[in-house]
């Protein structure tokens, strides 16, 4: 009988429980990381792209991350509310790497925009290769990738082109791109290029092997076509 009232009692004092606990939970979610929880954070994005690069997507488990970042499985919850979510920081991290690569360098400051550009495509074709992850990620069946992680994808795609559009825009603007091109256009054409050598370059497209010398031949095609052609008189 005492039991009884007293839960009577306690589910009286506190009817609104579950919105406590949930303004709890996201004030948790909230509030900074300290140096331990960002280096667990670390652990399992890195372990989640180890186990995407071996199983891929849908092989990949929460189970066989925790593990290969030897960490608990409820830790690995602690971060991200299930695989998705897990899914998508990786993508993300692994994005940020790549468009930080293919970024203006201090090595390419001095270059013209088309030397730039070439240095740009250059260092993300060569990143695309080194990166296991990477190349998992793209290898991935694109119904998947833009389907189910659309906005990270989107997001690389986009910041991409908009790097390219601006370096052209600068070459339009400096008189060393032809006037005659629609620089829209153009700038879609030179990511198809980039993306169609990263495919090359990870093994998506097997019908020409990829070397250095194949990709420099393309991109020396690709910038003369770019360059403003002498006058005929």
């Amino acid at each position: 009988m005492w039991a009884a009232e007293h839960r009577s009692a306690y589910s009286f004092s506190f009817p609104h429980l579950n919105i406590l606990c949930k303004f709890v939970k996201l004030h948790l979610m909230a509030t900074p990381l300290t140096s331990r929880e960002d280096q667990q954070r670390r652990r399992i994005l890195e372990a989640a792209g180890r186990c995407i690069a071996k199983s891929g997507f849908k092989g990949a488990t929460i189970e066989e991350i925790a593990a290969a970042a030897s960490l608990s499985r409820p830790l690995v919850y602690k971060y991200f509310e299930g695989k998705e979510a897990l899914i998508d920081a990786v993508l993300d991290t692994t994005f940020d790497e790549w468009l930080e690569t293919n970024a203006d360098s201090a090595e390419s400051a001095d270059l013209d925009c088309l030397a730039q550009l070439r240095s740009k495509i250059r260092r993300s074709v060569r990143l695309a290769a080194e990166r296991p992850v990477l190349q998992s990620i793209l290898r991935q069946d694109p119904r998947v990738l833009v389907a189910e992680h659309a906005s990270s994808f989107s997001r690389c795609h986009e910041l991409s082109l908009e790097r390219t559009s601006a370096l052209l825009d600068a070459g339009f603007r400096a008189g060393e791109v032809r006037s005659d091109l629609d620089l829209a256009s153009t700038a879609l054409a030179v990511e198809m290029v980039l993306f169609a050598l990263v495919e090359r370059a990870i093994g998506i497209r097997t019908d020409y092997p990829f070397t250095d010398e194949m990709m420099e031949s393309a991109l020396d095609v690709m910038i003369d076509g770019l360059r403003p052609q002498p006058s005929r008189a």
